[in-house]
């Protein structure tokens, strides 16, 4: 019965010594949005080179508004479902 009660203590304790991730977060001071005429040309390359377009997009507040911009168009590809 002693051991049910330290075994978990234990391990909590244990878990508090991880040190936390060296991670950054791009802001939208760093992030350039792409203009509509560059994301209709990255979609035709990456159509005509047989792959699929993938928009990757980001959070912006314009003018007190969230709204979503495009941020990359990455090509992947095709998959087919039989």
């Amino acid at each position: 019965m002693k051991y049910l009660i330290t075994v978990p203590a234990v391990l909590l304790v244990a878990c508090g010594f991880n040190s936390p991730p060296n991670a950054s977060l791009e802001t939208d001071k760093t992030v350039v949005h792409m203009t509509r005429s560059q994301v209709i040309l990255a979609i035709n390359e990456c159509e005509s080179a047989g792959t699929r377009p993938v928009v990757v997009e980001a959070r912006r507040k314009i003018n007190g508004v969230t709204t979503t911009v495009p941020v990359e168009v990455t090509c992947h590809p095709k998959y087919k479902f039989f």
